[in-house]
């Protein structure tokens, strides 16, 4: 592999007047290669001087905007521009964004844009994750598409992180376990002090960025769902710690992955065969009266709430996957059984269902939460039935629209509140109408880290 050419100095070390005397060089050698130059050292320092000059932004010049965003049409303008841009990081002492500017990889990105956009796009997303420098997701984190000004600002840290650790040889592109050394920079410099904000991180000042988007989010579908989130939110600064024994909160669901093997067949309508559900139910972990009375025993999946609720989380943490007419047990949901920290990373943070009944879930949770201890049954319906209605929630009945009841939210929470009810998370007390519910230490630590996945994680959807 042969080695880049090193930058003979920093962007920042460059002054004003350094590099307007580059440029007026470059404009008496060849007046129209001057031209390009001064108009690409404008785009790449956004008007603002050679020290905002950064491999990242040369790179997004060179292997997207080129290709996607000028207009200009004529044949060979990216080359023509690319080179201007080589002339000119030569000119200034920056031999390695020269480099890159006459690479093979950036006449390869230019040469697959002319053919067909799918093709440059493929060799965009190539040139950037192998340039070493794009900031990789982490095993705790992803980044936004769209981001705010504090993640963009983080990601820049960690750009100019990783550009500084190629540069001195510490990350080499291409080596063995190159990734996992880029990841491991990416963290640090990520958790390094904030610049600008002391007593921050750049992480912290992210995730505090995403959770008052994540508030804004609620108080723009409800004044009830605003004010709830923001009591919680501070809880969702810093990752909830697991209980001290994940294995015994987990016992139900990595219980039945145990249980279920690599495959299991499926009925024409979906379920789990009659067999599979009767073995499950010689010693599952949620039976109470042993052995039921004949009117109680369970002969197919429907009969069985928690069984069927297990399912469905499972599947929503892939640890489960339906192909063809065949339930398979994947490679995670194989590994779960094992490690009980993978498992509740992936279980977590697939807690909740989705559509109507996410939303019933996640705001039982946060009055459950807002609570600051237990709560009638019937109190959390009314309010999650208020804040569905405020948020604009409907349902069809007899030929009209009406807005949700709290028997409807009952419904909708009932599936989680068995199987809560069934791992542990969550504890009941009295009976109907006047049941009573409270999070228990290992559910209060489940739903936070639920919460905070949403929350803090990448994308934010509503629900």
């Amino acid at each position: 592999m042969t080695p880049s050419p090193a930058n003979l100095r920093l962007p920042a070390d460059i002054s004003d007047s350094e590099a307007e005397a580059a440029l007026r060089r470059i404009e008496t050698a060849d007046p129209d290669v001057g031209t390009d130059a001064r108009h690409v050292f404008e785009v790449l320092s956004w008007g603002e001087g050679p020290s905002l000059l950064k491999q990242a932004r040369l790179q997004t010049w060179l292997w997207y905007e080129l290709p996607c965003k000028y207009i200009d049409g004529a044949p060979g303008y990216m080359g023509r521009l690319a080179g201007a841009a080589a002339v000119l990081m030569d000119e200034l002492g920056l031999h390695r964004y020269a480099a890159i500017c006459r690479s093979d990889t950036t006449a390869e990105v230019h040469r697959a844009f002319d053919e067909r956009d799918s093709e440059g796009v493929a060799a965009l997303q190539a040139a950037m994750r192998d340039s070493g420098i794009v900031p990789p997701d982490l095993d705790d984190f992803e980044w936004n598409t769209y981001m705010g000004p504090d993640e963009a600002d983080a990601r820049a840290a960690v750009e100019d992180a990783l550009e500084a650790a190629v540069a001195a040889g510490e990350l080499t592109v291409g080596a063995r376990g190159w990734r996992a050394a880029q990841k491991r920079i990416a963290a640090a410099a990520l958790d390094d002090d904030h610049d600008d904000q002391p007593g921050q991180s750049w992480r912290t000042a992210l995730v505090t960025e995403r959770l008052a988007r994540w508030v804004s989010q609620g108080d723009t579908m409800s004044e009830a769902v605003g004010a709830a989130r923001a009591q919680v939110a501070n809880l969702l600064l810093h990752p909830a710690e697991p209980p001290s024994d994940v294995a015994a909160a987990l016992r139900v669901p990595i219980w039945l992955l145990a249980r279920f093997g690599d495959e299991q067949p499926l009925t024409q309508v979906g379920n789990l065969r009659v067999a599979f559900v009767r073995e499950v139910h010689e010693d599952c972990p949620w039976r109470v009266i042993e052995p039921p009375p004949p009117y109680q025993q369970r002969h197919v999946e429907a009969d069985d709430p928690i069984l069927s609720a297990l399912r469905h989380w499972l599947q929503r943490a892939n640890a489960l996957r339906k192909r063809h007419n065949k339930l398979h047990r994947t490679q995670a949901g194989a590994k779960m059984t094992q490690d009980a920290a993978l498992a509740w990373q992936r279980l977590t943070h697939h807690l909740f269902p989705n559509g109507w009944d996410g939303f019933v879930v996640e705001n039982a949770v946060l009055a459950l939460l807002c609570s600051g201890g237990e709560i009638a049954d019937a109190e959390l319906d009314a309010q999650v039935a208020e804040a569905a209605a405020e948020c604009g929630w409907r349902s069809w009945h007899d030929g009209e629209q009406i807005t949700p009841s709290a028997h409807a939210v009952s419904w909708a929470f009932s599936e989680s509140l068995r199987l809560w009810e069934a791992c542990g998370f969550l504890a009941s007390t009295g009976t109907w109408p006047d049941q009573r519910l409270a999070l228990t230490e290992a559910g209060t630590a489940a739903m936070l880290a639920r919460l905070r996945h949403t929350a803090a994680g990448p994308s934010n959807p509503p629900f």
